[in-house]
């Protein structure tokens, strides 16, 4: 009998060594452009892991390059189910000034090299997308690298199906659907003695309509269908109304305008502001339909999820294994506690693939998978990560429909909850939003944990027994939302009690620019840092300061970075570096960057293009990097090796 391997398969060899020498074919593939690593902040390491816990054979290839990387693993009995990985591909290979990025091994759009490689090596199979970058480019969407609108990634790809935001769900059902045909057998290729499956033999089967986080392409009788059905749609400009070179009245405010930027803006904030609908796009003689995203997961789901059996490590055989063990290091001993943002910043890309609303690891979950850690011998856990820390248990009191929602990870239904009245989805500071202090209660339960583990030195019969050596420690490095965090200021504490330095993330500023994020006022910030220097005071700490900025977003000019730069040098605030924005795709923000509108798509605002007027707004806050003319660098500390590669680090010594 066969020893399974640590890791799950990434050849058809492992294949047999993992599931048993009569192994002969996986049930799908990931391909993915991270390298494979396990651990529960890859998307591709909880999918495949829960589909291995389902039964399913699952194989991986990581960062393909030659047309024999693609074929180690052969072809899948179902599908190719390919993502780019973390990152938007484009993105990863260029720097926001459009410089090519050293040693980016996944290539610029890679969803599209990806399919066509699989598509060519083995005809007919059948190809799923997902991921970050098949999210937010599902839709006509501006590429920043080439300067252009483009179609969505499932028409650009050729893909057959495309699955947005959380995927859990949506796999496994579409996997139960493909097992319960009755075709099978009929729809196999004749000549292919591996005996993969056509789509469009199996289409009609599996009832796409009926499954949340899907695009597929549709005909106009089968929109009739789904909406005669009582499913809702909202019908998208489409890609020709969104290239629409017709200048019009765009009325007071905007004057001349295209009619396609005009189409394109109420696109992408429909989009946006509206995440839980499903919509229909067209695009040529076609038409793309995307079911609504798949209903916050709950607690019970997440738990199973983080529970699989994650060796958290990386594979030995990634390319450039030394460069991505030196990435990965600190991650390793991270742990996920939730994930999903309400922030609702607009040139943020989380509320569309995470969800809008914070699905959570139950308390008990999260200390048992740190006492693992500790009793494994980790010391230190290098954080509790979730996109916005102080967000962990919050609710929006507007989400109280309850409706029922197939649960394959659990294999029951579930409780799901729609959101019961329309609102402008600005989330922070809504007195619908009801906060939670249930992270403070996490980390009280962390605390007695630690308190077991670090047993000071004792004594027995004059002997000194030392019952442990290390002393079991956590930090926290995810960022707070400042402004939502001065209504939460018990919590604040014992937050301040984990960190070394202190993230968060005003952006800016001047009330212009914010309001053209969608971020708190200036005053927040101002209130923020007299409570920051209070709860300093208070525990007798000298901790650091960490506030993110960001220069030439839509609505920025000189005179607001020389806002920006009065407001650090009076408090001392020093910069090292700064973030330049970057379009990315999908995003509000992104939208106002192509079409020179605000965000509500009625007023012309200022845009920083090209790179020089960038540049120029960068070097307003130059006089202030780390080292140009402090005196005393007593408290300032170096980055993280987990920040050594970000665009940006401040640090703030006020006090």
């Amino acid at each position: 009998m066969s020893q399974k391997s640590e890791f799950l398969p990434t050849t058809i060899a492992e294949g047999r060594t993992y599931y048993g020498e009569s192994f002969d074919q996986f049930d799908l593939v990931f391909v993915t452009g991270d390298p494979y690593y396990d651990h529960p902040l890859s998307g591709v390491a909880i999918l495949s892991r829960l589909l291995d816990s389902k039964g399913y054979r699952v194989g991986i290839i990581g960062q393909p390059f030659e047309d024999s990387d693609y074929t180690v693993c052969g072809r899948p009995k179902y599908f190719f189910c390919i993502t780019s990985g973390l990152l938007d591909s484009s993105l990863a290979n260029y720097t926001p000034m459009l410089r090519e990025r050293e040693d980016v091994l996944v290539p610029p759009r890679a969803l599209q090299v990806y399919t066509s490689k699989v598509k060519g090596l083995y005809k007919g199979v059948m190809t799923v997308l997902g991921g970050v970058e098949a999210t937010i480019r599902r839709f006509t969407q501006f590429d920043y690298v080439s300067n252009s609108l483009r179609r969505g990634i499932l028409n650009d790809s050729k893909a057959d199906l495309l699955l947005h935001g959380n995927a859990e769900r949506s796999l496994l059902v579409i996997l139960e659907r493909l097992k319960k045909l009755e075709v099978v057998e009929k729809n196999r290729y004749k000549n292919d003695r591996s005996n993969g499956w056509k789509f469009v033999d199996v289409r009609s089967g599996l009832d796409l309509f009926s499954i949340e986080g899907v695009a597929f392409r549709v005909k106009a009788k089968e929109i009739s269908d789904f909406e005669a059905s009582g499913k809702h749609v909202r019908k998208l400009p489409s890609y020709e109304d969104c290239l629409d070179e017709t200048v019009v009245d765009g009325g007071k405010g905007v004057g001349a305008i295209e009619k396609g930027k005009q189409n394109f803006s109420l696109l992408t904030r429909v989009c946006y502001l509206l995440p839980d609908d499903s919509f229909i796009e067209g695009c040529g003689a076609g038409f793309i339909l995307h079911t609504r995203p798949a209903h916050t997961l709950t607690s019970l789901e997440m738990d199973l999820v983080y529970n699989l059996p994650f060796t958290r490590k990386l594979h030995p055989g990634a390319k450039n294994y030394d460069f991505a063990q030196r990435m990965v290091k600190n991650l390793s001993t991270s742990v996920i506690i939730g994930r999903g943002c309400w922030g609702s910043c607009n040139f943020c890309v989380i509320p569309l693939v995470q969800g809008k609303e914070v699905a959570v690891r139950s308390v008990k979950s999260i200390v048992s998978e740190i006492e693992k850690l500790y009793l494994s011998g980790v010391d230190h856990i290098a954080d509790l990560t979730l996109p916005t820390l102080n967000m962990y248990g919050s609710k929006c009191s507007l989400y109280d429909t309850k409706v029922k929602v197939w649960s394959p990870i659990l294999e029951k239904d579930v409780d799901g909850f729609d959101k019961k009245k329309y609102c402008n989805q600005e989330c922070a500071g809504c007195p619908k939003r009801v906060l939670s202090d249930n992270l403070y209660e996490l980390l009280v339960e962390i605390e007695k944990l630690q308190a077991k583990f670090n047993v000071s030195d004792a004594k027995s019969d004059g002997v000194e027994i030392r019952k442990n050596e290390s002393t079991k420690t956590l930090e926290l490095r995810s960022a707070i939302r400042h402004d939502v965090i001065l209504d939460q200021k018990k919590l604040f504490r014992k937050i301040m009690q984990f960190v070394n330095r202190l993230k968060i993330a005003p952006e800016h500023i001047s009330d212009k620019v914010l309001s053209a994020m969608n971020k708190g006022v200036r005053a927040q910030f101002e209130e923020f840092l007299l409570e920051y220097a209070k709860v300093q005071k208070e525990q007798g700490t000298t901790k650091n300061l960490v506030p993110y900025f960001v220069v030439a977003h839509p609505g920025c000019d000189m005179s607001d970075m020389e806002i920006l730069k009065k407001f650090c040098s009076d408090r001392d605030i020093y910069v090292n570096l700064t973030q330049v924005f970057t379009p990315t795709p999908g995003t509000a923000s992104t939208a106002m960057y192509y079409t020179g509108l605000d965000k509500s798509g009625q007023k012309k605002i200022h845009v920083a293009r090209g790179f020089r007027s960038k540049k120029d707004q960068k070097r307003v806050l130059l006089p202030m990097v780390k080292g140009s003319h402090r005196k005393d660098n007593r408290n300032r500390t170096k980055p993280d090796d987990d920040d050594s590669g970000s665009d940006m680090e401040i640090t703030d010594e006020s006090g």
